[in-house]
């Protein structure tokens, strides 16, 4: 099991920069597993989840398909 058997990408809108990305969402495991010095070493940073990329806010709606 890898580090990306723990982490989904949905895109979103940051609420407060506008920012439309895709954002990380790391399940439990996942976020204690690879934060601090294990994250570091693998270069993954479980602290990303649910913020946005551009300005680090954790206010943001997921983007639904309208197809």
């Amino acid at each position: 099991m890898g580090w990306n058997d723990h982490v989904v990408y949905y895109e979103t809108k940051c609420l407060k920069c506008g920012a439309v990305d895709d954002w990380e969402y790391w399940d439990e495991v996942g976020q204690q597993r690879y934060v601090g010095r294990i994250g570091e070493m693998l270069g993954q940073d479980a602290t990303k989840h649910g913020k946005c990329p551009h300005c680090g806010s954790t206010e943001g709606e997921v983007v639904e398909d309208d197809c």
